[in-house]
């Protein structure tokens, strides 16, 4: 794993200032994935219509970056990330800039384990619950504001300059992680932890407690994802509205889900985790319901899209976190690996739902509640009907 270098006399303390930068710079690996993963987004109707191809064509630069996040998310690759990123920038044919936004979504991977790894080793068991909450609080506000960038910048110098954007702050970053961090792994253990995980694997898909939650937390985030992929073609082709309109937008989403997140907690302990799920998952359900109930009653406009999200945002906020834990607390003794089939599942889902919403007509806004609700009601489904672990 990755630690910090050791103060200068040796000794295993740390000065407040040491932790304050280690904790940044945590927070900065784990968020670039996820913010240059929406800065894509509203530069999708633009990318298409430049290289004179369908949506869906355009597409595998969202979806193949989340299969590549789903089975990549091993990989230390913030290298990979910065050229994946000016290769897009600069490739002359799609299939290139696909090829770029693959190596992109492994390097931002990359960062999301990196983060915890090294506050699990620095801080231990103590403070490293504290410190990657701190840094999942980062991770919130990185699409928040991804989309609203991406959407000036777009309209002011092209798709290509996001590209160069992400290539940027990756590369800062690698700056960064080498002069902070140094690997002392030991030989032969990533290999050793990589086939233990793979065996856990085996074992933890043949419960049904396991796929209880993790089921709704795929289909929580492949409805978002779903959203992200296609709504900006809507906005174009629907509404007659460009990127940074979408980006003004899509700020109300993520803005309820930051603050939701750091409700999540106290909800939950006055609550109780089950029940804060549940009704998290109608809350969620409610969103597309609404959204679709407005479109049909005949309202015409964006807002009918994001107003009704903000119940989605506000129920997946309060759903999925306990979602996430219900599903590892499921396997405790193979933790590592219902996290990373956890977040492969959820990644893999995602990647197929946003692919299928490139070949819709959107021209049709009723296609981003419908698609969205669907996968709503598979999860509540799979919550339904799915045996709960039994109790320790």
């Amino acid at each position: 794993m990755s630690v910090t270098s050791p103060a200068p006399d040796g000794s295993a303390t740390r000065s407040a200032r040491q932790d304050f930068w280690l904790i940044a710079l945590l927070s900065a690996v784990t968020a670039i994935g996820p913010f240059t993963l929406h800065l894509l987004a509203p530069a999708l109707p633009q990318i298409s219509a430049q290289f004179d191809v369908p949506p869906a064509w355009a597409q595998p630069l969202l979806s193949l970056s989340l299969v590549a996040m789903g089975i990549a998310n091993l990989i230390w690759g913030l290298v990979l990330g910065a050229a994946g990123s000016a290769l897009a920038a600069m490739a002359p044919e799609l299939w290139l800039a696909v090829i770029g936004r693959l190596l992109q979504a492994v390097g931002g991977s990359a960062g999301m384990v990196l983060a915890r790894a090294v506050a699990q080793d620095v801080f231990g068991s103590a403070r490293s619950a504290a410190v990657i909450g701190q840094i999942t609080a980062v991770m919130v506000v990185a699409p928040m504001i991804a989309p609203t960038i991406s959407g000036m910048m777009v309209e002011d110098i092209g798709w290509r300059g996001i590209f160069w954007l992400a290539a940027a702050l990756t590369a800062l970053l690698v700056i960064w992680s080498r002069a902070s961090l140094v690997e002392t792994a030991p030989k032969g253990g990533a290999s050793a932890k990589l086939g233990d995980m793979l065996r856990g694997f085996r074992i933890i898909g043949a419960r049904g407690g396991f796929w209880r939650y993790a089921g709704y937390a795929a289909c929580s985030l492949a409805g978002f994802y779903y959203f992200v992929g296609i709504t900006p073609y809507v906005m174009q082709d629907a509404f007659g509205q460009g990127p940074a309109a979408y980006g003004f937008y899509f700020i109300m989403l993520s803005g309820t889900y930051m603050v939701t997140n750091f409700l999540c907690g106290p909800v939950t302990a006055r609550f109780g985790a089950e029940r804060t799920l549940i009704w998290g998952a109608l809350l969620s359900f409610a969103g597309p319901t609404l959204s679709g109930a407005l479109l049909l009653a005949g309202f015409d406009h964006p807002i009918v899209l994001f107003a009704p999200g903000m119940l989605q945002s506000l129920g997946a906020g309060l759903a999925v976190p306990n979602a996430m834990a219900h599903a590892v607390a499921a396997a405790p003794e193979r933790a590592g690996a219902a996290s990373g089939l956890l977040g492969a599942s959820q990644f893999l889902l995602a990647a197929v739902t946003t692919q299928i919403g490139g070949f819709l007509d959107h021209s049709v806004a009723l296609i981003v509640p419908g698609g969205e609700g669907l996968m709503m009601i598979v999860g509540l489904l799979g919550l339904a009907l799915l045996r709960r672990p039994a109790k320790a």
